[in-house]
């Protein structure tokens, strides 16, 4: 009996082991992520005004005056128009990179390093640099243009250029960190599929559209949900380049969140912003991982 019982106790003691290891990436996740969401969640129901910390219960008065606020229809319009052309954009961008990195030839080292570079360069550092490249008055790609005899562009602070700037400033910081993604799913592909791809005929475009694409469908479509998630949640560019205008051309949903949050100080509001923000993002990813292809058979 005493030797069934420690044999008991030993396969409870090994079965626990593994929650062991999980344990304090759980309680993080509980802690820095589900609380602060379900906590935000009850405060969007509130009317809390962070300087007098005056709390008052609304109900979905917040919701209400949200759906009849102009500005954050703008806001939302902006964020979904940002994110069609800046997600396709960035994955197209870190496929091509991808491809072109993953050639056999010398030094190929140094190239894959040098379009990782913006990865590693914090997102405000990279707005601050952009921020002065696209000067109206002494910014290199104005000073680029003067020299090919066109046209000083206003970029920023130009209510039709503002989005696109951002949006070019985003696609290059984020496709070499997809790029490096990309580019182990293409050296996962078995080199004997192309060789076999070969042997029947297939080369170039062919074998790009027949072999290469649907292997490496599950990590494109990590990608474009994992970047579209972030693109979401886009803030840092728009606070640091164009503070939301000009006239509010480059308005953004979380900038909307900031703006409420802490230049207002409406707390409430500003939750309630975020709240649907998050519930957008979350059924937006819950389509893509719906409806883009994964599985493939040969």
């Amino acid at each position: 009996m005493t030797l069934r019982r420690g044999r008991r106790r030993a396969r409870i003691g090994e079965a626990a082991i593994p929650y062991l290891f999980i344990a304090p990436a759980m309680v993080g996740l509980v802690v820095f992520k589900l609380y602060p969401i379900v906590a935000g969640l009850r405060m969007s129901f509130y009317d809390f005004q962070l300087i007098s910390g005056r709390l008052h219960f609304i109900g979905l008065e917040n919701y209400r005056v949200m759906l009849a606020d102009p500005t954050f229809w703008h806001a939302l319009r902006n964020t979904l128009v940002f994110n069609v052309i800046v997600t396709p954009l960035q994955v197209g961008a870190a496929l091509g990179l991808a491809l072109l990195v993953n050639r056999t030839i010398p030094r190929i080292e140094i190239f894959r390093s040098f379009y990782f570079i913006p990865a590693v360069l914090p997102l405000v550092v990279a707005s601050v640099i952009w921020d002065l490249l696209y000067h109206p008055d002494n910014g290199v790609f104005n000073g680029i243009l003067g020299t090919l005899g066109l046209p000083r562009q206003p970029f920023l602070v130009s209510a039709h250029q503002a989005m696109g700037a951002v949006i070019a400033m985003v696609t290059w910081k984020g496709a070499g960190y997809w790029m490096v993604i990309l580019l182990a799913g293409l050296q996962n592909i078995p080199e004997q599929v192309y060789e076999a791809a070969r042997i029947e005929g297939a080369r170039g475009w062919t074998s790009f559209w027949r072999i290469t694409l649907p292997l490496l469908s599950g990590a494109l479509v990590f990608v474009t949900v994992a970047d579209t998630a972030i693109n979401f949640l886009l803030f840092a560019p728009v606070y640091v380049m164009t503070q939301g205008g000009p006239s509010e051309s480059t308005t953004v949903l979380m900038f909307e969140v900031y703006r409420n949050a802490f230049v207002y100080l409406h707390m409430g509001y500003a939750t309630a912003i975020a709240t649907v923000l998050l519930a957008m993002t979350l059924v937006v990813v819950a389509v893509q991982m719906r409806v883009l292809p994964v599985e493939f058979e040969y």
